[in-house]
């Protein structure tokens, strides 16, 4: 029988690990659903692209990769995982943002500084700044911004030095004062000692460089491809009709994350690489699929989308009758999964498959069993479930050890569903 847990396995090479990422799927398993369904040089999509691990796969396996996310920092991250980018011009460009700004800090304990300076040491306006960062951190990261923002370099080396700049905050030891930090939930953390930006920045970029050098020499091995990423929503993806080989996706979880409050430490710093203001970026977020969220109507009313669908109906009343905001909660995810899979449908090809990865859970002690309300909504699509298989997630790959306690067990089988585009005969891969 096929072992879909990868216990012991590295899930962070290549460019798996260049930047932390909550709930991440394991390469391997996403590999194992290229390799199964799809042939070299089809196409891949990932319309929940996250931080990139399906288009990266795609690319490792020659394959097209295809991503789309609604979250504009995911889009960044995935973008630069699966971009190859010229080693020499990254050590360059870094290289240079570093002396410079070290030579701005050391400028600041001169006796004459220059207004220009001391307005590169500006900080972003968002709330609660002052208690996440040290003065020191807060005007290193300013001054760090400005030079990776002015020093002239190539787009594609820029994203990597974005990159970097984000994976220094957003990381379990972080330059913030916060730890649990790639989770939705920041915990206050006060360092010992003020974190050194530039010395991490440095450290953080020859990480990625490494990891860059270990992908381009997995991509030689294989078909040269590519894998793009655009900002987008699952919900209404711009593609044409038939026009995808393979869908490989890891849809967010019930208001288990919330990404946009992972993200804030790193996105309030990043308002034009990223083209959006956090209080923008916080408002979107009531609108991601899973969000715990957004507009709540008085009282609980059932929407007519989901009405024809019995096991769904039996799990928001049961709902309803514990806790009704959670109920609509729920609702507003099961209706847009259904968008998404009527997407998804539309753009496969006949005959060609969709592997979702999903993990249900218990809410107010009420089971919800999201994939086989998954398969229920799949199947009136036109989708048929052709194999179901589960894997057990390791309790510190979704929990840090000193919050185990606290949660407890939850949320430790995922199921990969399998489904196949009906309508048409298709030879089998």
């Amino acid at each position: 029988m096929l072992d879909l847990n990868f216990d012991g396995h590295n899930t962070l090479y290549a460019t798996h690990g260049l930047h932390s990422y909550a709930a991440k799927c394991p390469p391997q398993l996403v590999r194992y659903g290229i390799e199964e369904f799809s042939l070299p040089g089809e196409i891949i999509l990932d319309p929940m692209v996250g931080s990139g691990t399906t288009i990266v796969e795609a690319k490792l396996c020659g394959r097209q990769g295809i991503g789309f996310d609604i979250d504009p920092l995911a889009c960044l991250i995935a973008q630069v995982k699966a971009r190859e980018v010229n080693d020499d011009e990254v050590a360059e460009a870094s290289k240079l943002v570093i002396r410079q700004t070290q030579q701005d800090i050391d400028a600041l304990e001169s006796e004459n500084v220059s207004q220009e300076l001391l307005e590169r040491t500006i900080s972003p306006v968002f709330p609660n700044l002052d208690y996440w960062f040290e003065p020191q951190v807060k005007c290193t990261l300013a001054i760090l911004t400005h030079h990776i923002s002015q020093t002239q370099m190539s787009k594609e080396v820029r994203d990597f030095l974005w990159v970097a700049f984000s994976a220094i905050i957003l990381t379990k030891v972080s330059v913030a004062n916060a730890r649990d930090i790639i989770h939705s939930r920041h915990h206050r953390y006060v360092h010992f000692e003020t974190p050194n930006v530039i010395k991490k920045f440095d450290a953080r970029v020859k990480k990625m460089r490494r990891q860059m050098a270990e992908f381009r020499q997995l991509c030689n091995r294989v078909p040269q491809t590519d894998s793009i990423v655009e900002k987008g929503d699952a919900r209404a993806l711009s593609l044409k009709d038939e026009t995808i080989d393979l869908v490989f996706t890891s849809p967010p979880y019930a208001t288990a994350l919330d990404y946009p409050r992972a993200h804030f430490l790193a996105v309030g710093w990043l308002r034009d690489p990223l083209g959006i203001t956090l209080e923008d970026y916080k408002l979107k977020g009531a609108n991601y699929i899973g969000s715990e969220r957004g507009y709540q109507k008085a009282g609980y009313l059932s929407d007519i989308r989901l009405s024809r669908f019995s096991l769904v109906k039996s799990v928001l009343t049961k709902l309803a009758d514990s806790d009704q905001p959670k109920a609509n909660l729920i609702q507003r995810y099961f209706v847009d999964m259904y968008q998404s899979l009527g997407e998804m449908y539309r753009v496969l090809k006949p005959g060609r498959h969709a592997v979702i990865v999903i993990c249900p859970s218990h809410i107010r002690k009420i089971e919800v069993p999201t994939h086989k309300v998954f398969t229920e909504i799949a199947n009136e699509l036109g989708f048929h479930l052709v194999n179901e298989m589960t894997r057990t997630i390791s309790k510190n790959h979704r929990v840090l050890p000193y919050l185990q306690e606290a949660f407890g067990d939850r949320m430790n089988t995922e199921y990969v569903l399998v489904y196949q585009k009906g309508a048409r005969e298709y030879a089998s891969l």
